[in-house]
């Protein structure tokens, strides 16, 4: 879908009304899968928009503007989120509109770190999962045996430092994986 952001301004919205996906789902009429692909931005949710705006009691606009939603404008745990590679390449959070909350200690090891969407990466261990979202730092020098995020013809691949990985993007500090 092209609007991304929509979305993500459903999940923010359902997750401020603390709604699940399935009370949202019966409110609306659908599915939780249908509402999940909504979030993702998978399916369109356009002949359901009126539907869901009422059941998250917020203006249709509120759900089909771009805009950081003022539930995460004050908050101090968010980071800016790419959920697909920015046409011009560079990561700079200048270049979203997604903001993703996470731990704190997060921000403490690199207070200008990233989220990246775990399905932009192509994962070559077990020990990430393709659902979710991974924190990266450009700014932590790795040590032999860290995950790193390296830049290849295909994306982005993640590899255990060595002293010889070459068009390393960054530290992955953290995965978070959503159920």
């Amino acid at each position: 879908m092209k609007n991304d952001y929509i979305g993500e301004n459903i999940r923010t919205y359902r997750a401020r009304a603390n709604l699940t996906q399935q009370q949202l789902a019966d409110k609306v009429g659908v599915s939780w899968e249908m509402v999940s692909r909504y979030e993702r931005s998978i399916n369109s949710p356009f002949k359901k928009i009126y539907k869901i705006s009422s059941a998250l009691n917020v203006p249709e606009s509120l759900l089909l503007e771009k805009h950081i939603p003022k539930k995460y404008s004050n908050i101090d745990y968010k980071v800016p989120l790419f959920i697909q590679i920015p046409s011009s390449n560079k990561f700079d959070p200048n270049n979203t509109n997604y903001y993703y909350i996470c731990p704190e200690w997060v921000l403490k090891r690199d207070r200008e770190c990233i989220a990246i969407n775990s399905s932009l990466i192509n994962f070559e261990r077990e020990e990430f999962n393709r659902d979710g979202v991974v924190y990266i730092s450009k700014n932590i020098k790795p040590i032999t045996n860290d995950y790193v995020l390296i830049r290849d013809s295909n994306g982005f691949i993640t590899e255990r430092y060595t002293n010889t990985n070459s068009n390393i993007f960054g530290k992955v500090l953290a995965q978070e994986i959503r159920y």
